[in-house]
């Protein structure tokens, strides 16, 4: 699996843009729940997801990106396939649950 921590947007958009399948994890300092969920994540990327990416956004250290993907609370986890934004969960985000949805897209992509 690959981890990136995206610094700007244009870093973050061309991670997008660059990888065919990316879980994009929003963050901030002030949130317990993303301290414990973005190992979680992590780990269901790299055991479930091999051909997937992770990009994790600080939304304290990159604040326009809010508004520019539309997050405006946190947690927000979304997948992109292809550049397309295709899963969004936000607040209360169950893993399992996201690994499902992951997987059919995820699926018809690398089978």
């Amino acid at each position: 699996m690959s981890y990136k921590f995206a610094q700007t947007l244009e870093e973050a958009n061309e991670f997008l843009r660059e990888n065919p399948a990316v879980l994009v994890f929003f963050s901030d300092e002030s949130c317990n729940v993303g301290d414990a969920l973005s190992p979680k994540l992590q780990e269901m990327v790299k055991e479930k997801f091999p051909e997937m990416k992770f990009l994790e956004i600080n939304v304290q250290m990159l604040p326009e990106a809010r508004g520019y993907y539309n997050v405006f609370v946190i947690p927000t986890v979304l997948a992109y396939f292809d550049g397309r934004e295709t899963i969004r969960q936000a607040r209360h985000i169950s893993v399992p649950k996201l690994a499902r949805e992951i997987e059919r897209v995820y699926d018809i992509m690398f089978s």
